[in-house]
Parts: C-alpha cells; sequence; structure tokens
C-alpha cells in the first residue's frame, strides 16, 4: 500500500512539473513573439543551432523554435547544424519539416560537421555554407545488433533513405548522384567534362560502361569522385567543388556579411533547459528502467522498507515522463505497464510460488515499456520493424541489467552498514542491533521436523513444532497461514523452513 502512496503523490509532483514546463515554454514564446512586435520592418532572421545526437526530443525542440521563428515574421532562418548524426527516424521528422517551411529561405550553416542524419538535414535547406573544416555526408543506416555492436540496416530502408537524398538534392538544386552516393555504398561516380559542359556532370560507373564509344570521346577529362564500397564524405573544399556548399565562410558573422544582413541581429533560438533535460533523459532510460525494476523488487520482497519504492518510482516515473514529452508514451502503454506492475506485486505478496500472476505480469511490463519507446503499436514498414527489434534489445537489456542488480544486492548489500537492513543476512548478532525474541533451545538434530505456520512467512513469521512457537525465516519463499513447513537450517538462533 505504500508503494502505490508513493506512486499517486510522484505522479501529483510530475503534474506539477509538467505545467511549470508549460509555462516556461510559453512565456518564452511571448516574449519572442513580442519581439516582432517591437522589431523594424526590414530582414528578420532567425538561427536554430542543432548539435549533439538527433533524436526524438531535438526534433519537437526544432518544432518549437520554427514556429517562433514563423511567429517572429523570420524570412531566412539558418540552421546551425553540427552532429554526428542520431535516429533515422528523427532525421526524416526533422528534414521534412525543414523542407516544408513556407515562404521562408532556410540555409544550412555547418561549422564543424553535418554526418550522418545530419548531412540529411543539410541537402533539405535551400543552401548550404560551410566552414574550412567541415565535412558532410556518410549516412549509413545503422542499428544496434543482437549480437553486440551495429549492424546496416536492410535494403528497404536503405532505399526509402536513399529516395529522401534524391528527393531533396532535385528539390533543393545539389547534384542527385552524389547525394545518392552518401548513402549507398554500391555507387561509384565519375565528374565529365565535355565541351557542351564545361562545368561538368556526374555519371554513375554504370552509366559509364554503357555509353558507346562516340560519347566518351567527347570527354575533355573524367575524375572519379567516389570508388564503388565507399560512401561519400565531403570536406569544405570538396563539397563547394562539387556543387554544395554555395560558399565556404569562416564563421557565423562570416556568413552574416556575406548574405547582406550583417546590420541584421538574427534572433537565436537555441534548445531550453526542459528540452535538454527531456533529450537526456530520454537517452538514459533503459538503465533507468533497469534500476526501477531491481528496486521496485526488492520493495516488493521487503515490503515497508520504503527507499527502494521511492528510487523505483522515481526512476519509472522519469522514464515513462520523458518518453511522453517526445510523443510516445501515451496512456494505453503506460496503463500496460502498470497493470504488469500490479500483477507482479499480487504473486509476490499475496500468490504462493509464481506464475499465475507473475508470467503475465511481466511479458505487461514488457510491452508497455516496448511500446513506451516506439510511436507505432504494430511494425508496418521494413523501418518499423527494425526499430521495433532495437527496442526489444534495449529493453531487454534493462531486465538483464535489473536481474543483474538485484544479484549483486543481495549478495554486497548486507555488508554495508547503512544498507544491511534491506536484505536478510546469514547471521544476526545483538552486537549489530539485531535481538531475537527468546524462544526455546533448538537443536540441530530437530533438522527434518515438520511444524505448522502460525503466521505467514514472508520471509519471517512464527511455527508451531511440538506445541512449542518458533521464530523462522524462508530463504525468500512466501508461505501461507496454515501451511506445513520443514525446517532445513539451524544456524544459531536462526531457523530457516521451506513449505511442504
Amino acid at each position: 500500500m505504500k508503494m502505490f502512496i508513493n506512486i499517486f503523490l510522484f505522479l501529483l509532483f510530475t503534474h506539477s512539473i509538467l505545467l511549470q514546463l508549460t509555462s516556461v515554454r510559453a512565456e518564452e514564446a511571448n516574449d519572442l513573439t513580442a519581439s516582432k512586435e517591437n522589431s523594424s520592418s526590414g530582414d528578420k532572421v532567425a538561427i536554430i543551432p542543432l548539435s549533439g545526437m538527433i533524436d526524438g526530443g531535438i526534433y519537437n525542440s526544432l518544432k518549437r523554435r520554427v514556429e517562433i521563428a514563423n511567429e517572429n515574421g523570420s524570412n531566412l532562418i539558418i540552421f546551425e547544424i553540427d552532429t554526428f548524426g542520431g535516429q533515422l527516424e528523427s532525421a526524416f521528422e526533422i528534414s521534412e519539416h525543414i523542407s516544408n517551411i513556407k515562404n521562408t529561405k532556410t540555409v544550412a550553416f555547418i561549422p564543424t560537421k553535418a554526418i550522418s542524419a545530419g548531412s540529411l538535414i543539410a541537402i533539405s535547406c535551400n543552401e548550404i555554407y560551410m566552414s574550412p573544416q567541415a565535412e558532410l555526408g556518410d549516412c549509413e543506416p545503422i542499428v544496434p545488433s543482437s549480437e553486440g555492436g551495429y549492424k546496416t540496416v536492410g535494403e528497404k530502408i536503405q532505399t526509402v533513405l536513399r529516395t529522401k537524398f534524391r528527393k531533396f538534392a532535385e528539390k533543393n538544386g545539389y547534384p542527385v548522384l552524389l547525394a545518392e552516393a552518401m548513402v549507398t555504398k554500391e555507387i561509384e561516380v565519375y565528374r565529365v567534362v565535355t565541351e557542351e559542359k564545361p562545368e561538368g556532370f556526374y555519371v554513375s560507373g554504370r552509366e559509364l560502361k554503357e555509353m558507346n564509344e562516340e560519347k566518351t570521346e567527347k570527354f575533355k577529362s573524367k575524375k572519379l569522385i567516389i570508388e564503388e564500397g565507399k560512401l561519400l564524405t565531403m570536406h569544405a573544399k570538396e563539397a563547394y567543388e562539387y556543387q554544395f556548399a554555395k560558399e565556404i565562410v569562416e564563421d557565423r558573422n562570416s556568413l552574416l556579411k556575406l548574405l547582406n544582413i550583417e546590420d541584421v541581429t538574427p534572433n537565436i533560438l537555441e534548445t531550453n533547459w526542459s528540452e535538454e533535460m527531456v533529450r537526456f533523459l530520454g537517452r538514459i532510460s533503459p538503465i533507468l528502467l533497469g534500476i526501477g525494476l531491481a528496486a521496485l523488487w526488492m520493495e516488493f520482497k521487503s515490503p515497508g522498507l520504503g527507499l527502494p519504492g521511492i528510487i523505483a518510482v522515481l526512476c519509472l516515473v522519469t522514464v515513462f515522463l520523458s518518453k511522453h514529452l517526445v510523443g510516445l508514451a501515451e496512456a494505453p502503454e503506460i496503463i500496460i505497464f502498470f497493470i504488469g506492475i500490479v500483477l507482479i506485486a499480487v504473486e509476490i505478496l499475496f500468490i504462493p510460488g509464481f506464475g499465475i500472476a507473475g508470467i503475465p505480469g511481466i511479458i505487461l511490463i514488457l510491452i508497455g515499456a516496448i511500446l513506451s519507446f516506439q510511436d507505432f503499436t504494430i511494425p508496418r514498414t521494413p523501418y518499423d520493424v527494425d526499430m521495433f527489434i532495437t527496442n526489444i534489445f534495449a529493453v531487454m537489456c534493462s531486465l538483464i541489467g535489473s536481474v543483474i542488480a538485484i544479484f549483486l544486492l543481495f549478495k554486497f548489500l548486507p555488508g554495508i552498514p547503512l544498507f544491511n537492513r534491506l536484505v536478510l543476512t546469514s547471521s544476526e548478532t545483538s552486537l549489530s542491533g539485531f535481538v531475537i525474541p527468546p524462544q526455546p533451545a533448538v537443536k540441530s538434530s530437530v533438522v527434518g521436523t515438520k511444524g505448522k505456520a502460525l503466521t505467514i512467512l514472508h520471509p519471517t513469521g512464527k511455527i508451531e513444532v511440538d506445541n512449542n512457537t518458533l521464530d523462522v525465516v524462508t530463504d525468500g519463499e512466501y508461505i501461507e497461514k496454515g501451511k506445513i513447513v520443514e525446517i532445513i537450517e539451524i544456524s544459531g538462533n536462526r531457523i530457516v523452513v521451506k513449505a511442504l
């Protein structure tokens, strides 16, 4: 009961936090809208930094900041991209959102790197500018492997990603073939210069082989850009040469000067503290899930202690709250997860043995956790299937981690003075503050003697043996009142029994 009271109180607490977060965001939007009213009628520029891991949190943050830029009347939005990549689904959402911005010029500025998912976001912008040391490209879609490490996704997902690159390249005037070479290793690309096209054009190795001799004789030069088996990654000079980067600039101020807006004070729209916190919590959610499940188990095994229950509530609520704020965990999967916890509690506290409620409880916990990590219920696309497998892997790692944590806690926690009351020890003495009520002397010869449980044994209680009442303990087993038990071990005043 105490556990559920803690859950209720914490839910009230998190509700107040959500209200505060909403209030903060509303205030930010109002402040920026007010600045719109006070600004001059000239060019209005918004700068939106995109850095770190590309994930659902940064997508929601970007939507908020683009909306503010639009409300502020910005006619130019500069996306300052600095990332090694991240989640493919989030990259799809971000790039589509940028591509669909109406009546506003979009510019990608790359100070250091726009790799993997970052390259897709960059070419979704109307123009790209890069600093001299910046890099662009190498978008190989990978997912965690069940065997450890990472693996390349299947051809179907690569086809979807290749289509995205082609779509944005065609829309914004970037070389389509080179855009595809960022994501496809099977493409070999050459740059060919002819008299008719002195600026040059790009052909694949396959196209080159199919050309007749008459066409190839007109080539003034032929240069291999990317060989088969490699993904295209361009330094700034290469990106400029290959017509991706419009210009190379030293920094943000140089870019504003080049765009003839150096006299305009840009509106720099950073992520706020709440968005950064949600992103961080989302990244560590598998760890928090494992800790929460381990703490929950300890609370159920030692009811009334309080501390494990509080830790469990903090971790599990944080997991679902962070997923909810990025648009993943909704009411159904939260309810499924909570029902699973209730069934586990019923199994441990009220039903002897294991299986009647425990197995369905574990299944529901796994289902609820997996669904909270994704925005779909049934996988319908190849990407959904890979994401589903990845989420199963993450949740199973959390479950395995919680089992390992439980084992280590029960093994080493008794040796820590502050926490040794959380689990049963093999022996307790009055020196450690433990006092056993007086009971009849028991000899080791009574091992194997049968008795009757006078109270519930969970794991301690009283039994009756030969008209004597004894204080006993089980080895973790739940035994109902009235059950027949057998003494299996005697160590000093500690009597261990099991159910028959």
